[in-house]
């Protein structure tokens, strides 16, 4: 096989918890596909979200959201609508859609989150603290709330506490 494609090709290989990886609100993410690899298309992160752990309500002004639980529970809402959903189920978030979820296993569960178009990643890249599965930030960032409401309209996410 020719070596340019091989180079591509591996490239496009992750393991798990691979990527372009950080910690945010108490969960690791790692970016699959950033917007920039697909022209701006779809993004593709997976998360692994610990116990009692979500992000608050909130509406994607710009782009769709859709989650595939790889593994463990989730209560998610969708406008006023609660579903319960685990390994394997998939949820697809119309943009304009108030939503949330919140990990109600008792171990770290996986998602994988399709954006499209892509580009929200870099928001939560931004607000993210570097680091891998294994290895924690040695502090929590106090002001990741604060930084998040501040920059969310940029992104046309509108956030509601």
């Amino acid at each position: 096989m020719n070596k340019e494609i091989v180079d591509n090709l591996d490239s496009s290989v992750l393991e798990t918890g691979h990527g372009q990886s950080f910690w945010l609100m108490g969960d690791f993410y790692a970016i699959k596909t950033p917007a920039e690899q697909t022209g701006g298309a779809y993004s593709i992160v997976e998360i692994e979200s610990f116990p009692g752990n979500g992000p608050p309500a909130h509406v994607h002004h710009n782009e769709d959201e859709c989650f595939y639980v790889v593994e463990g529970a989730f209560s998610v809402i969708l406008g006023d609508r609660a579903f319960d959903i685990a390994d394997g189920d998939f949820v697809r978030i119309p943009k304009e859609t108030s939503h949330a979820y919140k990990n109600v296993g008792a171990i770290p569960g996986r998602i994988l989150v399709i954006l499209s178009p892509g580009g929200l990643e870099r928001l939560w890249a931004e607000l993210g603290q570097p680091g891998t599965l294994n290895e924690r930030p040695r502090i929590d960032d106090p002001t990741v709330l604060n930084r998040l409401l501040a920059l969310a309209p940029s992104y046309g996410l509108e956030i509601s506490l």
